[in-house]
This record gives C-alpha cells, sequence and structure tokens, in this order.
C-alpha cells in the first residue's frame, strides 16, 4: 500500500509541475492516473474538476462534482453538498434524485435552501415521479403550513399512490385553512373526506363536528356525535354536542351536558343563562324557573354573586307576563336592591294579581311599591284601582302612607257604597297631606341632593312646587332646596289660569332665551354620540321651555324614524309609541310641504294638521310647535314641541328653538364625523392610540368644527425622545407604554390622542385655551413622575389654532402644524421639561 501511496504521490508532483508550466493536458493525464491509485480521493477529483472546466469540458467537471456530491451527502454534510449541487447547477440540469437528497440534508440547517431545492426539483421537466413529487409537496406543506396549495397537490398526489397517512393529515389541513378563511362549506367537504379515508376514527369526527358547528350545520354535529354520552370524559366532545342540542332547541338534552361541563368550565354558566332567557322569552314558564332557580344554587354555591347580579340586570330588559316568573324576578331584585328593575317587575306584576282577582297579593305587592316610592303616579293609581275591591279601613291606611287623607264623610259614602252595591266603586275625594307630604318630599329631595341623584330631587321639587305653589316664599327650607337643584319654581297665583299663562311671563325676555341656546349649545357639543346629543336636547329644551312634551326624531320624511327620544313633564303621561312615530312621521310629512316652522297656538286653526287629528287627540295635544332638522337641503329629522294646555308661543321662543335646531344638526354631524375618523383610522396597538398617519384629518375635522362653532382648539406636543433627555441610553419600552397610558387615561371624551412619533404624543383638545393646555401639560407630568422611575425629560409645544373666518381650514391646520413643531424645537432648545407656548398670531376676522 506505501508502494501505491507513492506512486500516487510522483504523479500528482508531476501533475503540480505541469501546471506550473501552463501544460493543462499533461497534468490532467497525470491527476487521472493518480486517481486510479486512489479513486475516492475528494482532493484529486476536487483538482481533476478544476482542470476539466479550465479546458472547457463542462460534462466531464460536472461528473466530478456529482462524484463528490455523493461522497459528502453519504457523509451527511448538508453544507458542502449544497455547495456542490450549486457548482453543478452552473454546469447544467441536476438530476432530481441529487436534488431531493440535498434538500432533505439541509432542512435541518437552513429551512430556506431545503424549500429552494424542493421547487427545484419540481421545476425539473419531466423527470420526477409522483413518489418525489408527493415527497416534496409534504416537505413545502411543513414549510408552509398555511399553504393551501401545497395541501391540495399532496392530498391528490396520497390518494393516488394510496398513502392513506399523508391525505388525512393534509385533508384535515385543508378542511382548518377554509375554516379560518370563512369558508365552512368547502372545510366541511375537506373533513369529510379526512374521515371516510379514516375509517370513522373518533379524533377525525370531532374535528368535523367542530368545522360542521361554525358552519352552522347542528345537525350535522349531532349525528357524529351520536354515540357520546354524558359519562364521556372528552369535554370538546360535550361542549360541541350540547352547543348543537341548544341550537337545535333540545333543550332537555343540552341542559345536563353544560352542567355537567360546568365542573371544569365555569364559562359553561353562560350557554345556561341564555337557555333561561330563551325560555323566558318562548313563555316556557316551568322550564325558566327550573333553570333560574340552578343558576341562583350555583352562583350562591360559587360566592359569585356578582354575576348573579349581572344575569338579574340582563333578565330585567325583558318584558315577562307571567305570575310566576315575575315573582321569582322580583325576589331576585329585591335580593340585590335593584330598584328600577324592582319597581318594573311589580308594575307589570300588579294588573296580573288584579285582573285574576287576587286582591290580597295585589295589596301585599302596593304595599311594598309604597315602600320603594310612595310619591310614584303609578302607585298612586294602583291604589285607585282597589278602591271599593278591598277593605275600606285597609285602602285608608294605604292612602295615610302615600301621604293621602279622606275626609269623613267621604269615607263615610266610601263605606256606604261598598256595603251597598259591592260592583260599584266609590269615589272617594283625596287631598295632599300638607303636613305630612310636604314634609316628606323634602326630606326626600334633600337625600337625593346629598347623593347626587340630581334627577330624581328636581322630580320631587317639581311635584312639590304643583303641589304646594308659592310655598318657597314662606318656606326658607324649601327656598334653599330649590337654590341647590337650580330649579326657579312656577310661582301660580290665584288669577292665573294656566301653567302655560304664568309660564310666558319668564319667557319674554329675549337675551334669556339667547343665554339659555348658548348654555344648550355648549353642552349639545360636549356629547360623545348621537343619542346623548339628542337625549341632552330634548330635556334641556323641554325642561327650559316648559313644555309638556319635547320630542326629537331623526330619519328622512315619509320613512320610519330610526331613533326617537321623548321628554315628559311630571304629571303628564308618556307618549304611546305607535302614536308617537305617527305624529312624527306625519309632521315630517307636513314639514317637507310647508317648508318652514310650524307653529300652531289652537290646533284647530291650523287645516293641515286634520289628519293628524287622532293622534294629537290620544296625546292630548293641545299646542305645538314642529321645526324642521335639515342638514344642508336635506331634512335628517324634526324637533317637536308640545303642549297639552293653550298656549301662545313667543318670538323669543321659536328664535331660540330656530337657533338649537341648527346646533342640534352640526353637533349630530360632528359626533357622526368624528366617530367616523375614529372608525376608520388605525390604532396604534401598544397604546391605543391613534397612528400618525391620522394627525392631520384629525386636525383638520376638529378645525371645521371649530370655525362653525366659533369655538377654541389647542393642540399639544409631548416629547420624551432621547434628544430631549440628558442621558444617551434608549428609553425602555416600559417607560413608553407607562406615559402613553398615562395620557390617554387622562383625557377627555371628545379629546384625541395621537402616537406622533416613538417618543412623542399629541393631543387635540377643542374647546381648550393654550393656558388651560399648559395646566394639563403639568398635570400629565406629575401623573408621570408618579409611575415612571426615574422619570425622562419631557418637553412640550402648546399652540392654539388660530381663529378667523378668512382663513380656510386647511390654512389653519397648516399654520398650526408649524408653530407646534417651532415650538417643540423651542422647548427641546430650553432644556429639561420645559414647555413652550406659542399663541396665535393677530388676524382680523
Amino acid at each position: 500500500m506505501c508502494q501505491g501511496i507513492c506512486v500516487m504521490n510522483k504523479h500528482l508532483e508531476k501533475a503540480e509541475r505541469y501546471l506550473q508550466k501552463g501544460k493543462l493536458e499533461n497534468a490532467l493525464e497525470e491527476l487521472l492516473l493518480a486517481r486510479k491509485d486512489e479513486p475516492k480521493n475528494e482532493s484529486v477529483v476536487q483538482s481533476i474538476a478544476d482542470i476539466y472546466q479550465r479546458l472547457n469540458k463542462l460534462e466531464e467537471c460536472r461528473q466530478c462534482y456529482g462524484f463528490l456530491f455523493d461522497i459528502v451527502s453519504e457523509k451527511g454534510e448538508a453544507s458542502r453538498a449544497a455547495d456542490y449541487i450549486r457548482k453543478m447547477q452552473r454546469l447544467g440540469a441536476v438530476e432530481p434524485r441529487r436534488l431531493l437528497r440535498c434538500a432533505q440534508l439541509t432542512e435541518s440547517i437552513s429551512p430556506s435552501d431545503a424549500e429552494e431545492f424542493y421547487r427545484q426539483v419540481l421545476q425539473t421537466p419531466g423527470s420526477q415521479d409522483p413518489q418525489t413529487a408527493l415527497q416534496c409537496y409534504v416537505a413545502l406543506a411543513r414549510f408552509q403550513p398555511n399553504s393551501l396549495e401545497n395541501h391540495l397537490r399532496s392530498a391528490s398526489l396520497a390518494l393516488k399512490l394510496g398513502k392513506k397517512a399523508i391525505a388525512i393529515a393534509s385533508y384535515q389541513r385543508i378542511g382548518e385553512l377554509r375554516a379560518e378563511v370563512g369558508r365552512f362549506d368547502e372545510a366541511v367537504e375537506a373533513m369529510e373526506e379526512a374521515l371516510r379515508l379514516s375509517s370513522n376514527e373518533f379524533v377525525y369526527r370531532i374535528s368535523l363536528a367542530a368545522i360542521c358547528a361554525k358552519a352552522g350545520r347542528s345537525s350535522r354535529v349531532i349525528e357524529l356525535l351520536s354515540d357520546v354520552t354524558i359519562e364521556s370524559n372528552n369535554l370538546d366532545a360535550l361542549r360541541l354536542l350540547a352547543d348543537a342540542n341548544f341550537k337545535e332547541k333540545n333543550l332537555s338534552k343540552a341542559e345536563p351536558i353544560y352542567w355537567k361541563l360546568l365542573d371544569t368550565s365555569p364559562n359553561a354558566i353562560k350557554p345556561i343563562i341564555e337557555m333561561a332567557i330563551y325560555c323566558l322569552q318562548q313563555n316556557r314558564t316551568p322550564e325558566a324557573i327550573s333553570l333560574l332557580r340552578k343558576i341562583e344554587e350555583y352562583f350562591a354555591k360559587s360566592g359569585r354573586e356578582g354575576d348573579l347580579r349581572s344575569v338579574a340586570e340582563k333578565i330585567s330588559t325583558i318584558e315577562f307576563n307571567s305570575i310566576p316568573v315575575l315573582e321569582h324576578l322580583t325576589r331576585l331584585f329585591d335580593r340585590f336592591q335593584m330598584d328600577t328593575p324592582l319597581g318594573e317587575a311589580l308594575h307589570r306584576l300588579f294588573p296580573l294579581y288584579f285582573e285574576s282577582n287576587q286582591f290580597d297579593r295585589a295589596v301585599e305587592l302596593l304595599e311594598r311599591l309604597i315602600q320603594l316610592d310612595q310619591y310614584d303616579p303609578g302607585t298612586s293609581r294602583k291604589l285607585d284601582q282597589l278602591n271599593g275591591k278591598i277593605d275600606p279601613g285597609q285602602w285608608k291606611d294605604l292612602a295615610s302612607r302615600m301621604g293621602r287623607t279622606a275626609t269623613t264623610s267621604d269615607m263615610l259614602t266610601a263605606d256606604s257604597a261598598a256595603s251597598d252595591d259591592p260592583g260599584k266603586e266609590p269615589t272617594t275625594s283625596i287631598k295632599p297631606n300638607e303636613s305630612g307630604s310636604l314634609t316628606d318630599l323634602m326630606l326626600q329631595a334633600e337625600i337625593f341632593l346629598q347623593y347626587n341623584l340630581a334627577d330624581k330631587a328636581k322630580e320631587r321639587l317639581e311635584r312639590i312646587a304643583k303641589l304646594f305653589p308659592g310655598e318657597e316664599e314662606a318656606n326658607p327650607s324649601l327656598r334653599e332646596l330649590y337654590e341647590k337643584a337650580g330649579i326657579r319654581p312656577l310661582s301660580t297665583s290665584p288669577a292665573a289660569s294656566s301653567t302655560a299663562q304664568a309660564s310666558s311671563g319668564h319667557q319674554g325676555d329675549i337675551r334669556a332665551f339667547l343665554t339659555r341656546v348658548s348654555d344648550i349649545s355648549r353642552n349639545l357639543s360636549r356629547q360623545g354620540n348621537v343619542k346623548n346629543v339628542l337625549s341632552t336636547a330634548v330635556n334641556e329644551i323641554g325642561k327650559h321651555w316648559l313644555a309638556s312634551r319635547c320630542v326629537i326624531g331623526l330619519g328622512a320624511p315619509g320613512r320610519s324614524p330610526s331613533m326617537v327620544l321623548e321628554f315628559i313633564s311630571s304629571e303628564i303621561p308618556p307618549s304611546d309609541p305607535a302614536q308617537m312615530g305617527k305624529l312624527v312621521m306625519g309632521l315630517q310629512q307636513i314639514l317637507s310641504t310647508h317648508g318652514s316652522t310650524l307653529v300652531a297656538d289652537n290646533l284647530k286653526s291650523i287645516p293641515k294638521l286634520a289628519p293628524l287629528a287622532g293622534t294629537l287627540s290620544a296625546l292630548q295635544v293641545k299646542s305645538l310647535v314642529a321645526l324642521p332638522l335639515r342638514d344642508s337641503d336635506q331634512q335628517i329629522g324634526i324637533l317637536i314641541l308640545e303642549q297639552c294646555e293653550d298656549r301662545i308661543w313667543k318670538s323669543g321662543e321659536l328664535a331660540g328653538l330656530e337657533a338649537l335646531s341648527e346646533q342640534i344638526v352640526l353637533s349630530v354631524s360632528n359626533v357622526r364625523l368624528r366617530n367616523l375618523m375614529k372608525a376608520l383610522a388605525v390604532t396604534d396597538e401598544e397604546s391605543g392610540m391613534l397612528h400618525r398617519d391620522s394627525y392631520i384629518p384629525c386636525l383638520l375635522a376638529e378645525a371645521e368644527r371649530m370655525q362653525s362653532q366659533k369655538n377654541s382648539l389647542t393642540c399639544v406636543i409631548i416629547d420624551f425622545s432621547p434628544q430631549a433627555n440628558t442621558s444617551s441610553a434608549p428609553l425602555p419600552d416600559s417607560y413608553v407604554k407607562e406615559i402613553t397610558s398615562s395620557v390617554v387615561t387622562h383625557l377627555r371624551q371628545n379629546d384625541i390622542a395621537i402616537k406622533y412619533g416613538p417618543f412623542s404624543l399629541a393631543m387635540l383638545l377643542p374647546g381648550t385655551l393654550t393656558k388651560d393646555a399648559s395646566a394639563v401639560v403639568d398635570k400629565l407630568r406629575k401623573l408621570t413622575a408618579s409611575r415612571v422611575k426615574p422619570l425622562p425629560a419631557i418637553s412640550a409645544a402648546v399652540a392654539e389654532a388660530v381663529k378667523s373666518e378668512k382663513m380656510e381650514a386647511a390654512d389653519v391646520v397648516t399654520e398650526l402644524i408649524n408653530r407646534l413643531e417651532f415650538g417643540l424645537e423651542l422647548a427641546r432648545r430650553d432644556g429639561k421639561n420645559q414647555t413652550s407656548v406659542l399663541n396665535p398670531p393677530h388676524t382680523s376676522s
């Protein structure tokens, strides 16, 4: 062997000398002789390949590289194998088997290279067999698990080659991918194929059932899981089966499964609650009560009283006419001291007791209503219904508890009537108990004011004003209560013929109405959604204009209104929804042809209102004003003020209403625009703020709103970037999150926060002056200091937009942006924690 090595070395030495002299053919001859002595010597083969390449003998060179590839691939040297494959590719086409082997070797060290080699195998024309193609597609599916095409080709080839396991896995993944994009019908088809190939294996049945559930095929889910019993430990199968039975309204089958799931999954209580609500809505009273009791027991055992209260609140929005259900709900509402739902349930339960002649229970219910609110008009009407139906002494006791007394002669008359004619209801004259009633009402109003329940306090004080007109003049305590609540009572003199005549004196001064318009307009501009705008408008207008009712409806003429809100003064019954809808649509139709405000001091004098006579009579309306709500030339709604007594509408009142109708339209449009901007703008995932792309559109929208409402607009930029800090170290992400969180959580509802840069924020503050905005910046610095340690330097620029009717909104925004950028540079230059305030330049309006 030593002699062979010596001979090979001699050939190599000769080849080296020939190469130095440039005699490539002679060198090649010596190297080929050396290779005969040691055929697998890689360095010899590499040298031969190099000389072949220099002699332009490409095919012989490629064969040498192929030989070297086979050697290193057997050793598992992936990187060298890939190098030889690339060298071979520069010389010509490479065999698919070698590309496939190289792809398999490089999967672990370079998946991207392996993926490329697999694709090259598939692209080799006519060289790959189905088995090789299947291997490639299966591998590509591993690299790209979300590629539907690779899985489809894998499934097709696997079916042809009889590779069931691969075909099942491919169809399973195809179903999952199609389900992810909402193509549930196609997903079901793929899963059905996987189930067929698997010979109905249970795991694939569950997968198919899950997709069928998403596709809304509940009956198929029940069929697939028909052999699953409640004793099964497969929670996924049980959940799917329970949901499917619930959707198919098989409640008796779904309920026990949900209760079993509840042992391991607390969220299983949600569908049980939905089942109870469904039974309530379908008047399946026994099932509903049974479920409600079980739910109550479950929450009581698990100590989740808060969740039970949430269930009670959800149920309180549903109307029922079943005595057992209402009795159960009243007990539940009473347990959580939910006075409003309790009162509504009791009011619904009373007529059911009354119609079924259960007067003893009706009395018990009325006693509970008196405990809740003895001055509720509905409670008083129920007492009148019981007159003659119960013992007179018991009736008198209830009346006295409500602050009502009956004269002796009246009570004797009532007793006589009850004894002589049991079927006839006695008439008893009831008067306010002036000593007890006034004191009780004042005490209640004082308590409501103390606990910031302003609406209830005003309701009590308005009742006092009606029952005891002028009492505040002789009662300092009552006068003080009126002042605290901000109410000016109507002092009705004996000579006054009606409340409308008394109120006309307060409405005579047009300046007072203009002041009210200004206050109400500012209040409207603060609202964050359309419903709040309309609710504020009807309540403020109805209260200040002393109307019996104030109604605002949104919608085009000739169509049902999309939203209707109503203000009702005390002692005026609520409008019937159907009648109110007819009135809104009818008046809108009249206004669309009339073209202006409709004023009717006396309804009989307006022939145009004749078609609505029945509706107006049902609502007891005697006088009204209707104003169109117009956006440009399009009527978008209507504002109606109704008076249930004669009233002459003054010019000052009408001027104020016309101004407010325009403000309502402006506020609705601005709210919709602002909400649209927020909905369309993409928010930053970390902070929840709007992206920088929203900066200029939001500024333009707010500038237009500022000009239309003649209000102020201030913009602030806060910068805490490394340039603003003495330290050159970058700020941690936690700092940025804490600072942005401090800003977002302390802004008003109408303020807008924008992620201005990686370390800077912009705030748009409508209705704010520069001095107030500076105070906001100082407050945010203090808040940040309490949450971020150590506190980075925070520079800020504050600028108020120019108020000029001659400037376009775009020009206002451009000038404001330039001023803010200049101010931020000043703040950074002046030093740590500086605020640069730049007032708007003087411009002529």
